[in-house]
């Protein structure tokens, strides 16, 4: 395009000018069939219909959107009478499932998703661009390294970290333990507590229905975080701790979400941790990803604990 501004920097606004191209087409399409969907409940709708009645953070998951976004859609395809929440048998979560207008106004949408993938697989055929593949590519690179890592790497020289979070391995227990103790000495001191569940991850964490995850660069585990089973639907964010010299490299973060990952796909109730108030930067931390300080349920199993939190999802 001779009179193109934005190139690479401008990616979002390239992206937003191709789904207002493929919109007004299918938008115009859905109008004269008389079919009142807009383009962007595409996404919901499609997966209630293909994978059967779904929680909203199963169709967050699918889509790779928020709770929040997932929910608005929802409350605008429930209005149009196109889908409904019903009670699941554990009475925790609703599902959304299609209504029998949603079912009808599906068949009748099918024969017009099975054209547009086809033009869409044209459209590319004819630009000899893998753009699934590209997409894709893009997205597990930011994910490597988030926007905001990859921004301050060329504004301010911070090098991007580079870690993945990995499931618990045996080689890294006594990581689990180091990773943490220097924390709990530096700030308290080690209860029993503590080194029964440091020195012993796998009957006590692990063969109770709980999880370990842990930040790896260049083969080392440079920090770590568990997600305790305390009891059905009730889990604890705890013993996360990162190698002082990573601690400015979004490892944290990354491994409370792993964790707030793990709590969603298992459709857990509830989701605490407890820490102390002098702990200023990891109160802030949890803060971020949408933990609020909540009064005690019951008395703390540990001294040093005076602070709890409990994570909520978006609205």
């Amino acid at each position: 395009m001779d009179n193109e501004l934005y190139f690479e920097m401008g990616l979002g606004t390239r992206m937003r000018r191709l789904i207002e191209t493929i919109s007004t087409g299918m938008e115009r399409v859905y109008d004269e069939a008389g079919v009142d969907v807009r383009t962007g409940h595409f996404y919901a709708l499609y997966a209630v219909a293909e994978r059967g009645p779904l929680t909203i953070n199963a169709i967050a998951n699918l889509a790779g959107f928020s709770h929040s976004a997932v929910s608005q859609t929802i409350k605008k395809l429930v209005a149009g009478g196109l889908v409904e929440a019903q009670a699941t048998n554990d009475g925790r979560q609703k599902q959304i499932a299609l209504t029998n207008h949603g079912s009808h106004m599906v068949d009748r949408m099918r024969p017009m998703w099975t054209a547009a993938d086809g033009m869409i697989k044209d459209a590319c055929a004819e630009s000899s661009v893998d753009i699934i593949g590209a997409i894709t590519g893009v997205e597990a690179a930011l994910k490597r390294c988030s926007v905001y890592d990859r921004l301050q790497e060329k504004l301010v020289g911070s090098p991007c970290p580079s870690f993945t979070v990995e499931e618990y391995y045996d080689r890294w227990r006594q990581a689990f333990y180091d990773l943490n103790i220097w924390w709990m000495r530096d700030y308290f001191e080690v209860e029993p507590i503590d080194e029964v569940m440091l020195s012993d991850p796998e009957n006590q964490i692990l063969a109770k229905g709980g999880e370990i995850f842990f930040a790896i660069a260049e083969n080392q585990a440079v920090g770590t975080v568990a997600m305790k089973r305390e009891r059905a639907g009730v889990f604890e964010l705890t013993k996360l701790g990162v190698d002082p010299s990573a601690q400015k490299g979004g490892m944290g973060a990354a491994l409370c979400e792993r964790v707030i990952e793990r709590f969603i796909a298992r459709g857990g109730d509830t989701l605490f941790l407890e820490t102390n108030t002098v702990l200023e930067p990891a109160i802030k931390l949890y803060q971020k990803l949408g933990f609020v300080e909540k009064p005690f349920p019951e008395e703390s199993p540990y001294e040093r604990s005076n602070y709890y939190m409990e994570w909520q999802a978006p609205k």
